[in-house]
């Protein structure tokens, strides 16, 4: 298979960037919420308590330990990936992140400064190592990263969009874990 050439970033690329999501980014972005809402699942009745969240989610979160229906419990990670949609997800990461360990944690921090400052060749190696990763997600966050830094964007936006990345890149971490 030929390699495809380096290319730069045009501003047509980055105002392309401005639109919504594709349903299929939608439904993904759904699926890895459900994921996500698996690993909460996983916490201890207190653990759950204790999430800075809304009491509709961790009422989910508790009923979903009950329920022993296959199917059932599918729509119940359904709903509570929509409940936490609406939530940070930094916050919730940070409740999730003590499973992975600092030492993970600082090997993810790394792949994201790798996959800013060389772009696809550490995409494809990142994909290979974590089978969660969607690609194209995965470059759209770049290239938001590439935009800011290009306009030159104050130094908040930029850390914004590199933690919508590093965000990103621990939720397929913690996905891909555990498929």
């Amino acid at each position: 298979m030929a390699r495809r050439p380096q290319q730069r970033f045009s501003e047509d690329d980055y105002e392309s960037l401005e639109g919504r999501a594709s349903k299929t980014e939608q439904k993904k972005a759904v699926q890895r919420m459900a994921a996500l809402g698996e690993q909460l699942a996983n916490l201890s009745k207190k653990q759950i308590q204790q999430l800075p969240v809304e009491e509709r989610l961790i009422d989910a979160l508790l009923d979903v330990q009950l329920i022993t229906s296959h199917e059932a419990r599918r729509r119940q990670f359904q709903r509570i990936g929509k409940l936490l949609r609406n939530e940070d997800e930094t916050v919730i990461l940070s409740y999730l992140t003590p499973q992975q360990g600092l030492k993970k944690t600082a090997q993810l921090q790394r792949w994201v400064d790798r996959i800013i400052a060389q772009g696809d060749p550490v995409i494809n190696e990142f994909a290979k190592m974590y089978n969660a990763t969607e690609r194209h997600t995965l470059r759209q966050h770049l290239l938001r990263v590439h935009r800011d830094m290009s306009q030159q964007a104050d130094e908040e936006q930029i850390a914004a969009s590199k933690l919508k990345l590093f965000n990103y890149v621990q939720q397929v971490a913690l996905i891909s874990d555990n498929t």
